[in-house]
């Protein structure tokens, strides 16, 4: 007997009713949560890190008390069925999720194979099958990626596939946990506009996010969690009208398009592109942008940027291939040390290769140079952050990790205790930086390190970033997060696309 996925208005109405939970350790997570979700409408779900926000999207989708233990009691029902008596396999029936870490919920090896799992499972006819995978991915705007292994996918181009994934399952409520954590500005307007067509479609949302301007318009109803309570309830429109002492007092990341508040300042030299554009879309060129200066300039030369006796990180004919295809070419480029500088560009155009090449995860080209002070950079002065931080996590508890000083300096020391891959993905990504700066490495990147963190921890980490850099370290910071850049980047560092690629 085939299985359909029901429709749009079938069984669209989430509810959470007394719902308390805690961790088998005994940590609360959620404490008398009441929240109802309209059908069809946009339900935004924020607050503090931490605060009980992926929690909710776990308890709608089964997820717990399935997968995760834990103590819970109250009602969790999407329509007249409560979640907890649904067997797990028919939990894909009402709700699609979009992860945080979308690599957690990639089942099969290919792009194409992906968005047809989940349909194949309930046996969707082979052509609708296609045509369901075809409008997904038209709808993101990756219908190049069709064909690409799922591993060798940048952190967002991975993310709006899972958006893709979510849409090709056609259930009528679709749970997004951090959308666009990994995505640049013109990939958040990608994912808006699917958002926006799955309201149009009758959909169910609920979006648990702490990048929130770009929802200004589609959300309903805006439920902000802290200390595992529901504080506060309004409608988007109220969302809006909050002012700017209110906003951070709530803790709540900007509410209008951020635009980067560096000027653009002429550099003594830029980095190059001269061959074929690659599987990654690896970027050709950057340009430098500073707070001090007020024009921009673009300038091919061969002078050393660092100058004589500048202190800091020097980049020389680093040269990346992958798969015969020239993926990053850079002749120079140099990092000061006592300042914090941000890595900008496109999603898979190179900036993650750039900071593996630097920590000698990515094999280069011969003739490449990376030197610090004029010495080739020693096996453990350079430290990477990783998008995915849980492959960076290894001990069976948060003080096993990290030194408490570091701990209390990243507002962590509270959850000393917790095993590391409970917490959640602001905290996690904070507690790798404090082993970074345990290890007292004088080179510190970061690549997108406010992944899953509220505005209080964003303005902390700046802060933090801002001290390891008056400490005489070179810190590096690859970020599509303009708020953060904004809040911490001396100097904003941006690779583009040469139009030129001529040899």
């Amino acid at each position: 007997m085939t299985v359909f996925p029901p429709s749009p208005a079938s069984g669209s109405h989430p509810r959470l009713r007394g719902v308390s939970y805690a961790y088998p350790t005994g940590q609360q997570v959620l404490d008398d949560v009441d929240l109802d979700i309209a059908p069809g409408g946009l339900t935004l779900v924020c607050g503090a890190s931490g605060s009980g926000k992926s929690t909710v999207l776990r308890l709608l989708n089964g997820l717990i008390p399935h997968f995760h233990d834990g103590d819970l009691t109250g009602q969790v029902l999407i329509g007249d069925e409560e979640v907890r008596a649904v067997p797990i396999e028919r939990s894909g029936l009402r709700t699609a999720t979009v992860f945080q870490n979308p690599a957690t919920q990639f089942f099969t090896t290919t792009v194409a194979d992906e968005l047809a799992f989940a349909p194949q499972n309930y046996q969707v006819p082979a052509q609708e099958i296609r045509r369901r995978r075809t409008d997904a991915l038209e709808e993101l705007g990756v219908a190049d990626l069709a064909d690409r292994d799922l591993r060798g996918l940048s952190g967002g181009q991975a993310q709006k596939v899972a958006c893709a994934q979510a849409l090709a399952q056609q259930t009528p409520v679709i749970l997004l946990d951090e959308p666009t954590s990994n995505l640049d500005p013109h990939a958040i307007d990608d994912v808006r506009a699917a958002i926006e067509r799955l309201k149009r479609s009758g959909r169910t949302l609920v979006v648990a996010e702490h990048r929130i301007y770009f929802l200004r318009g589609l959300v309903d109803q805006a439920v902000i969690m802290g200390r595992g309570r529901v504080l506060h309830r309004m409608s988007g429109e109220e969302l809006w009208r909050i002012g700017e002492d209110r906003r951070k007092e709530l803790g709540l990341r900007t509410l209008e398009r951020p635009r980067l508040d560096t000027t653009p300042a002429p550099v003594a030299a830029l980095a190059g592109y001269a061959g074929a554009q690659a599987a990654d879309d690896a970027g050709d060129s950057v340009v430098h942008r500073s707070r001090a200066a007020s024009r921009t300039l673009r300038i091919e030369c061969d002078e050393s940027p660092g100058g004589a006796g500048r202190s800091g990180l020097l980049i020389e004919n680093l040269r990346v291939e992958r798969g015969g295809h020239l993926i990053l070419d850079i002749p120079e480029l140099f990092f000061p040390a006592g300042a914090v500088t941000g890595v900008m560009g496109s999603n898979g155009i190179g900036k993650t290769t750039l900071a593996r090449a630097v920590c000698r995860l990515q094999r280069a080209r011969r003739g490449a140079r990376v030197t610090l002070d004029g010495r080739e950079l020693a096996a453990g002065q350079a430290f990477l952050v990783m998008q995915d931080v849980h492959r960076q996590l290894f001990t069976e508890s948060v003080s096993q990790e990290a030194g408490l000083a570091q701990l209390e300096r990243l507002d962590l020391d509270g959850l000393a205790e917790r095993h590391p891959l409970s917490l959640s993905g602001g905290q996690k990504q904070r507690l790798v930086i404090a082993t970074a700066i345990d290890q007292d490495a004088r080179v510190l990147i970061l690549d997108e390190p406010t992944s899953g963190v509220d505005h209080r921890h964003l303005v902390a980490i700046a802060a933090e970033l801002r001290d390891l850099a008056r400490e005489g370290r070179v810190v590096i910071v690859i970020s599509h997060d303009i708020e953060f850049l904004n809040e911490c980047a001396d100097h904003v560092v941006e690779i583009t696309h040469n139009l030129n690629t001529s040899q």
